[in-house]
This record gives structure tokens, sequence and C-alpha cells, in this order.
């Protein structure tokens, strides 16, 4: 069995989180089902989370022969008339072994699926460095995302285990729930909020909003004039759209120029 395959390097940095216990489990059934088989796992660390450490330990005792590599020297593998061929060197003998297995298996890391950044703006959700779905706050708010009523749950927010995937999918659940229960919605009262005769319609906004709150639409129907439009619903009052409107037409309730302005003036006094 060969770890880390395709993960932990240059084009995919993280752990894949489940190959080493999905591999020590395997390794053990194999011993199960036959004691005199040898069983060889060529690793770079094993990294078996959480309480599935016994694994490893009972795999050890099971007769199962773990193999360490370095990153800079990984196993070199190769078919020899059909069959496969791994050579690797072992830090602790200090020189190449070669083995010839009736079987290879190779731990391949999880990658995010195709489509995601698509669905990503679709949903008007973000993704990570790595390409999985990244929730709004890792703490306080697991399995919500920055856009208001969106939920994840399982490998799409990072690799994981069946149970974790299993808890997370709940707490998604329940999330839903607590919104699915009320009748009524309370929206953000700190909202942007446009004045249609100073808007020149220059789009900028609409590219400067993260929640895609803002577009420039029909303001006046007798006039057909356009204007910057703010769906409520959405906008969190971020304030990115006020700051760089050239035409000085949008203002945060709450927090409008004039404010700031005496704000400003208040303290210098």
């Amino acid at each position: 069995m060969l770890q880390c395959v395709g993960s932990r390097d240059t084009d995919r940095p993280y752990c894949s989180r489940i190959c080493c216990a999905e591999a020590v489990k395997n390794a053990l059934a194999v011993k199960e089902l036959n004691p005199d088989a040898d069983v060889y796992v060529l690793y770079r660390d094993i990294r078996t989370y959480g309480l599935r450490e016994e694994y490893f330990r009972k795999a050890r005792q099971g007769g199962v022969v773990f193999v360490r590599y370095s990153p800079e020297q990984p196993p070199d593998v190769k078919v020899v008339d059909g069959k496969p061929v791994v050579v690797a060197r072992d830090p602790v003998l200090g020189r190449e072994v070669e083995f010839a297995p009736d079987f290879l298996v190779l731990s391949s890391g999880l990658v995010p699926q195709a489509g995601s950044e698509e669905l990503a703006q679709m949903l008007k959700v973000p993704l990570n460095s790595d390409g999985f779905f990244l929730e709004a706050h890792m703490k306080l708010r697991p399995v919500d995302f920055a856009t208001e009523g969106v939920f994840m749950a399982g490998l799409c927010h990072f690799p994981k285990f069946i149970d974790e995937a299993t808890a997370q999918a709940r707490a998604a659940a329940g999330r839903a729930a607590t919104i699915l229960s009320r009748e009524t919605l309370e929206a953000e009262a700190t909202v942007a909020s446009v004045d249609p005769a100073r808007c020149s319609a220059c789009h900028m906004c609409e590219g400067l909003c993260a929640y895609r709150a803002i577009e420039v639409g029909v303001a006046n129907e007798k006039t057909g004039r356009e204007a910057a439009v703010v769906n409520e619903a959405l906008c969190k009052g971020c304030g990115a759209c006020a700051a760089n409107c050239r035409s000085l037409a949008i203002d945060i309730r709450g927090f409008t120029s004039e404010n700031i302005s005496r704000e400003i003036a208040a303290l210098l006094d």
C-alpha cells in the first residue's frame, strides 16, 4: 500500500485525512482473511485521526510492516513483465528495498468535485485556496455560508470521515430547520440605500459587492433612467459600494455621509 498519492504535494498541499486510517483498516482486513499474507505500507506520516490510532497499534501487532519514505525520495513504481515493482529507500536500513507485490494499492488524495467554482458563483459562496467550500466561521458558524440560508455538509467542506460528515449533515439540517420553522424572518436594517437622482449607472458597485446584492436596473419606468438597485434581503451593510461610489449616490442607513462628516467634525472640535 502506497500512501499520499496525489496528495500533500505542490498541486494539492492538503492532507486527505481518511487515507491512512482506511489503509490500516484494509491491512487488518487482509491479515484477517489470510494471516500468512505479507502486507507493507509505504508512508510519509501515518495520520490516523481521532481514536483511529488503535487500528495502527493492532496492525503493527498483527505483522503489518510500515516503511517510511521521505518526500525528497518518494517510492519509484514501475511495471516489469506485467507486474508492479516498487523501489523505496528505507531510512532505518539506510538502503533501497524492492517489492514485487501481488497487489499494489494506491491511497490517492481526495480532490474537490468538478464544477465547484460554477456552483460557488451561482450560490454566491466562497471557496478556499484548495477549492473546497469555506464556512462563515470555523467555530461560531461551522455549517453556514456568509450567504444567508445556504448551508454545507460533507466532503464539499474538506476531506472527512463518514461519522464527521453525518454529524455535520445533522447540524446543517438543524440550521435549516431554524429558518423553515419561522413564519417571518427579520432582515438587517443597516443596508445600502441608493439615491437614483445622483446615480450615474457606472456599474462599479456591482463588481465590488461580495454578496451580489446590488445591480443596475431601471429606477424610473416613466423615464427609463437606470440606477443601482439594492436587494435588501442580500445586503450585509458592509459599505464597500458606498465607500467607492464616484457619484456619492450610495449611503448605508444609519451611517450616511452627512452623519460621518458630523462625527469627524465633532471629534476635531
